[in-house]
């Protein structure tokens, strides 16, 4: 069976894999596992389950999908590695989760100042169809995506200016978490 991915990065790297099986029309019925990291009720959840309904639709049933969110198949930072091993062949999660893995594709995590998840989007595909990364190699990238310029959530605290962020844990990942707490640390 030959693994095929989609990859979604969200500027922190988000990865959607697939595992596509190359059938006939008048083929078997086949079964894919999607793992995903988002717990169910999360509307990037509630999309995923829905590609997997409006799959099944289009092939006439012929393509089904045993869908895991919430981590419950391979965690997230394990997911690109599980559909490779053809653990699942779908799967969801974020590639800034396996910093130092994808080297080349952690351009797409720097804070670019995109203004919005459709622009960084465009450019995360752009990026890939020109540069093809190698790194990706080990399945077949259906597309990328990503998010707009990053807002900090707090639910303790209000935060309204620089000073009020001292003392708060903040938590982020992959590149841009790293380059995001030397910034801070210079701020504050």
């Amino acid at each position: 069976m030959k693994k095929y991915v989609v990859t979604a990065v969200v500027v922190m790297a988000f990865i959607l894999s697939m595992g596509a099986i190359a059938f006939k029309a008048n083929a078997q019925t086949v079964t894919l596992r999607y793992s995903n990291f988002f717990p169910a009720p999360h509307k990037n959840s509630i999309l995923a389950e829905e590609w997997c309904k409006e799959i099944e639709k289009r092939t006439n049933g012929k393509v089904k999908f045993n869908y895991f969110p919430g981590a419950t198949l391979t965690p997230a930072a394990q997911t690109y590695d599980s559909v490779e091993k053809g653990i699942a062949d779908v799967g969801l999660s974020v590639l800034g989760y396996t910093m130092g893995k994808f080297p080349l594709t952690e351009v797409t995590d720097l804070p670019l100042g995109s203004q919005s998840g459709y622009l960084s989007t465009k450019l995360n595909n752009a990026y890939y169809q020109k540069f093809k990364p190698k790194e990706l190699d080990g399945t077949q990238v259906m597309f990328l995506s990503g998010h707009g310029p990053g807002l900090l959530n707090t639910a303790k605290k209000a935060v309204s200016k620089l000073g009020d962020v001292k003392g708060l844990k903040i938590r982020g990942t992959g590149l841009s978490a790293k380059i995001h707490s030397r910034t801070w640390a210079a701020l504050l």
